[in-house]
């Protein structure tokens, strides 16, 4: 048996992305594989099976234990936390919930948190987590061009022996070469192993228009058979109407945020690869842009609020987004094939 222990640097750095994309493949080389996101924080109430990372890995990997036994335990902070893993008796409720999902499993696949960077009670949770469950843990990295890479060095060597490696990821393509060349090397200095350098894949942070709808809390005017397309990119109405569809061409798979008072930018939008139209201040579309985006099959999410507002509610909506979508595991596959070094995962596995 091996448990493998994701953790992350920062939120939202890929942990259920990396989960399925190990797991299908191990299930791909015939391996019985596990899922357990031991502890979920969340400052909202929660009730057992409500956990969306949990779900979705319960849905891409088969997965025969119930969904509810995949999240066993949900905190509110990570103080609370803390006061838990000092409890006696944690070890062993922990272990138990572990036992619920691990029999018959030769791989175990662990969720962890993310934050680590920023929060030195969660690295040293996580290192607790990583011995309680005798697991060989993976560091999630996004890359951003100041981060401190010494620190991450720090923080990783913390896990000690229990450390297999470092995974960075989302990496500018034009910043490929030098992650390699340069910022590779310092994690070997300090013998620490890299297990991929991930490009950035726009498809990958695609949110769905579902999702979009959900959190500006619009109402959705047309087309709810297209709300589960990705949206990968973000336009404002342009601030004049010459050349809008040449505007409008620079991006695909986009949404667009125009004022409900324009439907000479909404035709414009809709003439180009658009999967959304967010219109703002609560005015709704003209009928003629309305039929055009049904033609087309394009939703039309009417919200309340200002154009600027609502802006900044979409960026932070595709800054959270998670890899929930079964459309974006071809593409992870893909990466992962030619970027990860499974040759190390599964010495790994064998040296059990």
């Amino acid at each position: 048996m091996t448990n493998l222990y994701m953790v992350a640097w920062e939120q939202g750095g890929g942990k259920t992305a990396l989960c399925v994309g190990l797991g299908k493949h191990l299930q791909s080389h015939n391996k019985r594989v596990g899922y357990l996101k031991p502890v979920a924080l969340s400052a909202a109430e929660v009730s057992p099976g409500s956990d969306k990372d949990a779900r979705f890995v319960h849905l891409a990997l088969s997965l025969e234990e119930p969904v509810e036994a995949l999240c066993p335990f949900y905190l509110s902070s990570s103080l609370a936390l803390k006061a838990e893993l000092a409890e006696k008796d944690f070890p062993r409720r922990l272990l138990e919930a572990y036992s619920a999902v691990a029999k018959d499993k030769e791989v175990v696949l662990l969720e962890g948190w993310g934050g680590l960077g920023r929060d030195n009670g969660l690295l040293q949770a996580s290192c607790q987590m990583a011995d309680i469950l005798d697991a060989k843990v993976i560091v999630l990295v996004s890359y951003f061009t100041d981060l401190q890479w010494g620190r991450v060095n720090l923080s990783a060597s913390k896990f000690g022996q229990r450390l297999l490696g470092v995974v960075i990821n989302r990496v500018p393509q034009g910043k490929m070469e030098s992650t390699r060349t340069e910022v590779v090397p310092l994690f070997h200095k300090e013998g620490i192993k890299v297990l991929g350098v991930l490009p950035e894949e726009r498809q990958l942070f695609g949110v769905s228009v579902a999702e979009l709808a959900e959190h500006l809390q619009a109402e959705v005017l047309c087309c709810h058979e297209s709300l589960g397309e990705l949206v990968e990119n973000l336009m404002m109405g342009a601030l004049t109407v010459d050349h809008g569809i040449d505007y409008f061409a620079r991006k695909d798979n986009k949404a667009v945020i125009t004022r409900g008072r324009r439907p000479d930018i909404q035709l414009a939008a809709l003439a180009t690869s658009t999967k959304c139209l967010i219109l703002s201040e609560g005015v709704a579309p003209i009928p003629q842009v309305l039929h055009w985006a049904e033609d087309k099959g394009t939703p039309i999410l009417l919200v309340k609020g200002d154009t600027l507002s609502t802006v900044a509610k979409v960026e932070e909506t595709i800054l959270q987004a998670r890899f929930r979508q079964q459309k974006k595991q071809g593409k992870l596959a893909q990466i992962l094939e030619q970027h990860f070094d499974f040759d190390t995962l599964y010495q790994s596995l064998d040296g059990q």
